[in-house]
């Protein structure tokens, strides 16, 4: 997430998304859906708990290594937006269901998969180690994508945390070639693939071909679903680039409510319209989904993550700034008033001792 996040520095065209299209989406009604959808968030979050229940009760009554690994998996997918202890703990359990099974692939890519799932709650260090661990040579297709994906993320988080250049050039270098090693094996048309077309035209600042191509994954994506919410999350970052602020806010609040709706407490998308609604001083609301994003993802993973915490304090240093400016204000007018009364106070002191005199 962090790497989505640097493509939001690089600014350039001007916007030129047509008019009528910009006019067609109504951003107070998002708004009012998304605060529906928070107040709803613990009926999504019991069907998530639903969904896991009946998973994990297959889970317990399978009986064949093969079968366990089988739901093990199904597990860690329901798990890996949820809640990020459990998906660690199901994806170990894949990888020693898969070595006890002797599938050196399957081991290769459930670690892969662990080490990208420790990569992007800032495990870095256990996301090496797993990596190392793979035999790369075992791996299938599939193994691959994960494996080249797993090395691209901690790559970009390592170049993007280390204050010494010459790291970080090398690992943002590491992060280019792993991009490139995955779209080499990667299946055309995947969510994948289009996350990764849409980093490299945006790095090129090629954002109209970025919009068409983000044109054909929202079309492609089923509505409601943590797909789409990952689909409209890369399509805000193309109006971000093209400085439409409007549409940025609009693709955002659509990933935040898809998001929401799925149960998914890994919250990225809320938390950055929270900041863009306290940058245009709407404090109220954007304090408020601040605070759902940080208990969501809380709930995900019990510390707040590197890139969770600028956005979620400027929420919280413009809301302190009105309420400063505020009780300033209350202040200066109660001054006023104080000082009007007390010029009221001795205009009728005099009038009573000239009216005594006469």
């Amino acid at each position: 997430m962090i790497r989505m996040l640097l493509l939001f520095v690089a600014m350039g065209l001007a916007p030129t998304v047509s008019a009528q299209e910009t006019e067609s989406f109504d951003l107070e009604a998002l708004y009012q859906q998304i605060d529906d959808a928070i107040r709803q968030s613990p009926q999504y979050v019991a069907e998530r708990k639903q969904q896991i229940a009946v998973c994990r009760d297959s889970f317990l009554m399978e009986k064949s290594a093969e079968g366990r690994l089988v739901m093990a998996e199904k597990l860690f997918w329901l798990y890996e937006p949820y809640r990020n202890d459990s998906a660690l703990h199901y994806a170990e359990l894949c990888i020693s269901f898969a070595d006890s099974l002797h599938h050196t692939g399957l081991t290769g890519r459930f670690r892969s998969l662990l080490a990208y799932q420790c990569s992007r709650t800032d495990m870095h260090t256990e996301s090496l180690e797993q990596l190392h661990l793979v035999n790369k040579s075992a791996l299938d297709q599939a193994g691959l994508v994960d494996y080249y994906n797993a090395w691209m993320h901690v790559c970009g988080e390592l170049g993007l945390y280390t204050q010494r250049k010459d790291i970080r050039q090398r690992s943002f270098d590491l992060q280019n070639l792993y991009r490139d090693s995955v779209l080499m094996v990667i299946e055309k048309g995947s969510d994948e693939w289009y996350h990764l077309k849409m980093d490299i035209l945006n790095a090129r600042r090629q954002f109209q071909d970025a919009l068409e191509l983000s044109d054909q994954w929202i079309k492609k994506v089923t509505d409601n679903t943590h797909e789409s919410a990952y689909a409209a999350f890369y399509r805000s970052m193309v109006f971000a680039n093209l400085n439409n602020h409007d549409m940025l806010c609009y693709w955002l609040g659509k990933s935040a409510l898809d998001d929401i709706r799925c149960a998914v407490m890994n919250q990225a998308s809320l938390l950055f319209l929270a900041e863009h609604l306290a940058n245009d001083g709407d404090l109220s609301r954007a304090h408020r989904y601040a605070e759902f994003a940080k208990e969501c993802n809380l709930d995900f993973c019990p510390r707040m993550r590197t890139y969770q915490v600028n956005p979620f304090v400027n929420v919280i240093e413009k809301s302190s700034q009105a309420t400063q400016s505020r009780a300033n204000l209350i202040l200066y007018i109660a001054s006023i008033v104080i000082v009007l009364l007390l010029i009221a106070l001795i205009i009728a002191i005099l009038l009573i001792r000239k009216a005594r005199r006469k």
